[in-house]
């Protein structure tokens, strides 16, 4: 079964360009150019991926993050937007985003990006961050090999390594 997809987006041409590549790519894809119009069509169907545009007239990408997140809180959300804001990226995948993806968009990217949405297992649990540093002394530390360097397996390193991986993109 296809995967469905909602592309919330006021650009009625990047929705267009968007919705052909992705169909061609073998997803069931709906557009809605609106803020509105996304909450509308995720109140009445099921999509396993949302593209939002942060930036939309009637609301901003936060608000609709969080309201696709109330209604369906497996709903992965991959936040678009044209402006490369580092605390943006951030707040974003802190209210739950999956990722973050700068315009002009690449269609690879894209790909890659849903792809890897996709592949995460759904239940996955979400690591809190732990505030004191007597939690922080009971956890247990897992530390990998990678090919070339040690990666920590804690839930405030994979949190740093988020924030490492959003910011690596920009100058």
């Amino acid at each position: 079964m296809n995967k469905r997809l909602l592309i919330i987006d006021d650009d009625l041409d990047m929705c267009t360009l968007l919705s052909r590549f992705l169909g061609k790519k073998g997803y069931d894809v709906e557009v809605a150019h609106s803020a509105s119009k996304g909450i509308a069509k995720v109140t009445e169907l099921n999509f396993d991926i949302v593209l939002c545009d942060f930036r939309l007239g009637d609301k901003d990408g936060k608000d609709v993050l969080l309201k696709i997140k109330e209604l369906h809180p497996e709903t992965i959300v991959i936040i678009i937007t044209g402006y490369s804001d580092i605390k943006t990226a951030v707040d974003v995948i802190k209210l739950g985003a999956f990722d973050y993806i700068t315009k002009p968009l690449v269609p690879d990217e894209v790909i890659n990006v849903i792809e890897k949405a996709l592949a995460k297992p759904v239940d996955e649990p979400v690591t809190p961050s732990v505030s004191t540093p007597a939690a922080r002394n009971k956890k247990s530390y897992v530390v990998s090999a990678n090919k070339e360097f040690l990666v920590g397996q804690d839930g405030e390193t994979a949190h740093l390594y988020k924030h490492i991986e959003i910011v690596a993109i920009t100058n």
